[in-house]
């Protein structure tokens, strides 16, 4: 069963930059296309080639400004999310990044 990431959480990469996601829905599979973000310097961004299963996530955020990165992450067992994210058009850009999601940080089981 995948992992629900409905809602509004954040990608706080090492980059420095903070995207704020928003994921109003996700199919029974795991895949959630048509989610959105924005980040402050990249703008807003079109979430595409996105599916979370039970243990990873990965997906695509098509920026404003042109830029494309692609994220890639993983669920620890308590529900943690951590993972790496480069830009496609600069693939040696790449930065590590965690999810935050409320007071605890963690996302459960789509039910």
């Amino acid at each position: 069963m995948p992992y629900d990431v409905r809602g509004q959480w954040q990608v706080i990469q090492t980059s420095g930059h903070t995207v704020n996601m928003l994921v109003p829905a996700e199919d029974p599979d795991g895949s959630f296309d048509g989610a959105t973000a924005q980040e402050h310097y990249s703008g807003t961004g079109t979430i595409s080639d996105a599916r979370a299963s039970d243990g990873e996530v990965v997906f695509l955020i098509s920026w404003s400004n042109g830029a494309r990165g692609r994220y890639s992450g993983h669920f620890d067992f308590q529900g943690r999310l951590t993972g790496v994210c480069h830009d496609e058009a600069h693939p040696s850009a790449v930065a590590s990044w965690f999810a935050k999601r409320g007071a605890n940080d963690l996302f459960g089981q789509l039910v």
